[in-house]
């Protein structure tokens, strides 16, 4: 969920941003065939601008950050401009009614039903997920300058901020665990999926590999059961991670590769069922039906 062009311009120290990765690493990787094969992908939107993330609305449409607006996709397939003219919107996280986003290094809440726009706190990241209790977590990829943010923990109770609460050297997307006892996140530069215990954040472990020179991941998300799908931009494919075993595998592929490849991804509602959206910086919104007794009901906040 950050600029492209900045992405692709650190390739060159990807290898050496790696060298100083940090915790021990995960189990043994293997790639798994269960629950891979047979997923339909269609396309629903097309012609918008660089998409970077999506959140379900609750009512069986979307919001979406692009380059320097904010969409909506409604249930029926209209997309509406909700904001325009920011810089950078990224990570978006829907509370209630309140559109949380960072843009511009600033933490921003929409309020969706009058669309009033308010600037909550100096706050920077790519990624945004909520956690249990209403604290906001923000990712840290490395490309943006400056010493590592690490996650970076936002209390509006207090409005502190604490940097680096969890010192996971580069990271992207941000996926709360079935349990609410952990967050996963993912490192673009060397693949690599990463759990954060909540309550020992600085004990932070791999958990699994996604193969390839650069599958480039950028966001993911969890289900109930606990299996995880993560968008790979640069490799244009959508994984399957199971983080007890690390076992991977490819859902979907050729979605689109290098700077067009898919930015986000998330569960939400397909009639009586549950699919799979991601948004690409093609500036397209793709659908994945999943194949009979894949369990895709997301994870809930109390």
């Amino acid at each position: 969920m950050g600029m492209v062009g900045k992405r692709i311009r650190a390739l060159c120290v990807a290898v050496v941003l790696a060298a100083g990765a940090g915790a021990a690493a995960g189990p043994a990787q293997g790639v798994s065939a269960a629950g891979c094969a047979g997923w339909q992908v269609d396309t629903l939107v097309r012609g918008l601008e660089q998409l970077e993330n999506l959140e379900p609305d609750g009512r069986g449409g979307f919001y979406m950050s692009a380059d320097s607006k904010i969409y909506h996709l409604d249930a029926a397939g209209q997309v509406r401009t909700v904001l325009a003219n920011l810089r950078v919107p990224r990570g978006l996280q829907l509370v209630g009614t309140n559109l949380y986003f960072l843009a511009g290094g600033q933490l921003w809440q929409l309020d969706t039903g009058t669309e009033r726009l308010t600037s909550v706190a100096p706050l920077d990241g790519n990624g945004l997920l909520r956690l249990p209790g209403g604290d906001l977590l923000t990712t840290w990829v490395g490309t943006e300058g400056g010493p590592s943010k690490g996650l970076t923990r936002y209390r509006p109770d207090t409005g502190a901020t604490v940097l680096n609460w969890s010192p996971v050297p580069r990271s992207e997307g941000l996926a709360l665990d079935p349990e609410h006892r952990a967050v996963y996140t993912d490192d673009l530069f060397t693949g690599r999926v990463i759990r954060v215990p909540l309550d020992a954040p600085d004990r932070w472990t791999v958990i699994a590999t996604i193969p390839g020179l650069f599958p480039g991941l950028d966001d993911l998300t969890a289900s109930r059961s606990g299996t995880l799908y993560i968008a790979a931009h640069t490799a244009g494919e959508i994984h399957r991670v199971d983080p007890n075993t690390g076992a991977t595998c490819v859902i979907a592929a050729g979605l689109a590769i290098g700077q067009a490849g898919p930015s986000s991804v998330r569960i939400a509602p397909d009639g009586n069922a549950w699919a799979l959206y991601t948004t690409l910086f093609d500036g397209t919104v793709r659908r994945l039906r999943p194949p009979p007794d894949t369990d895709l009901t997301p994870i809930e906040l109390p």
